[in-house]
């Protein structure tokens, strides 16, 4: 840490965790509706599926939770009291942890089970997970230990967060790198399927970078500033943008499942689908709809087929027996 009271120094170690916090305050809310929306729109997922669910909701509301008692003993408690800027608050060490912690749900969702046995998929990630929640727990502890940032950035204890945060930006690029060449290899010749499996890897893309991104960033202000805590509060927001980018995923699954309903559907109707409007307003709704009347429609139209079979039919054979009574009439 630099001197004690400085200007830029109060900034870039209470304003950062300042920052953080609100930030990640702001998201939690975010995970929250995003817990409430998955257990209304799939009840009837795996047991498995939601306990790990309910998991990431517990150890985001913890970490929320543990970054405001940061806060409040950092901003609130050392308020003019310049000489405890360099203490780090217990709860402090165990929201590194708790970070850690929210990376292995999501690799035990790329188990086997879920993932149709690839075990060359979801095992590199696991193994990665647990040794990162590993290094944090490490960290926590020298945290709690040292209680003071000047000697959390020394060599010895700095070497095992900076693990930690690397493992983390790690995990993050493989799973992305996963999903997108997992989904990549799901293409079809339709081209209805394939719009949405492009969209999808669109979506993970977008929604794994924000998080890679941001801890990267983390990773890069902890090893050029480490006398500041710009990587701190850097580092409180991981932990949310990761349960929401998860979250986000596994609810987007209704929405491409009525996309692919939609799109086979008009696979069968020739395109009759295709130039309907859209306006805007709940497209789910809307998809609903249009593929009800689609199917009412060709139901429509297989009866009027099956009756002018029939009317068909009965018209060849009775022209049959007519010529028959005809024959009959001339032999007499």
């Amino acid at each position: 840490m630099t001197v004690p009271g400085d200007i830029t120094t109060v900034a870039t170690t209470y304003g950062a965790i300042l920052l953080g916090t609100c930030f990640g305050c702001a998201l939690t809310g975010v995970v929250f509706v995003q817990c409430i929306l998955y257990y209304k729109l799939y009840p009837g997922d795996y047991a498995w599926t939601k306990f790990l669910v309910f998991v990431v909701w517990a150890l985001d509301l913890t970490h929320t939770i543990l970054i405001i008692v940061t806060s409040w003993q950092s901003v609130i408690t050392g308020f003019n009291k310049p000489q405890d800027m360099d203490l780090i608050p217990p709860a402090l060490g165990l929201s590194v942890a708790v970070t850690a912690g929210r990376h292995v749900p999501c690799p035990l969702l790329l188990s086997p089970t879920e993932s149709g046995n690839n075990w060359y998929i979801a095992l590199p990630v696991i193994i990665l997970a647990f040794c990162r929640l590993l290094a944090a727990c490490c960290s926590t502890s020298e945290i709690i230990r040292l209680k003071h940032y000047s000697l959390f950035i020394r060599p010895y204890p700095a070497w095992i967060f900076t693990t930690g945060v690397t493992l983390s930006a790690s995990v993050e690029i493989i799973i992305t790198m996963t999903m997108i060449i997992f989904l990549g290899s799901r293409k079809t010749g339709f081209a209805n399927m394939n719009h949405i499996i492009n969209s999808l890897v669109l979506y993970t893309l977008e929604t794994g970078s924000v998080t890679s991104i941001v801890t990267v960033a983390s990773l890069i202000c902890w090893l050029i500033m480490r006398h500041n805590l710009i990587f701190l509060g850097m580092h409180f927001a991981i932990a949310k943008l990761y349960a929401n980018s998860l979250l986000a995923t596994l609810n987007t699954r209704k929405r491409l499942r009525i996309d692919r309903m939609y799109s086979s559907e008009r696979e069968h109707t020739g395109g009759l689908a295709a130039g309907l409007p859209y306006t805007g307003v709940n497209k789910s709704l809307v998809s609903q709809r249009i593929l009800r009347a689609l199917l009412q429609l060709r139901r429509a139209h297989q009866m009027q087929l099956n009756v002018n079979v029939e009317t068909t039919v009965v018209s060849k054979i009775d022209e049959g027996f007519d010529d028959f009574d005809r024959d009959i009439e001339e032999q007499r």
